[in-house]
């Protein structure tokens, strides 16, 4: 049995949830992703955390006074 044309199920980078995946642009994408994802999460709570903070000491500083 030899390949037929267009019975090939298309595997798009995006969408492989497979982890251990050996394609190349799949464990690049993959590695993006999760350095990407990870990086966010950082700034963000840390910018998040600093904003919280200084607007919930501030609050309570002005309770602690009344």
């Amino acid at each position: 049995m030899g390949f037929t044309a267009g019975t090939r199920e298309e595997h798009r980078y995006q969408q492989c949830d497979d982890e251990f995946c050996d394609r190349f642009i799949c464990r690049v994408y993959r590695e993006g992703y999760e350095a990407g994802h990870a990086a966010g999460t950082a700034s963000g709570y840390a910018a998040g955390r600093a904003d919280g903070y200084a607007e919930g000491y501030g609050d309570g500083q002005a309770d602690a006074a009344e």
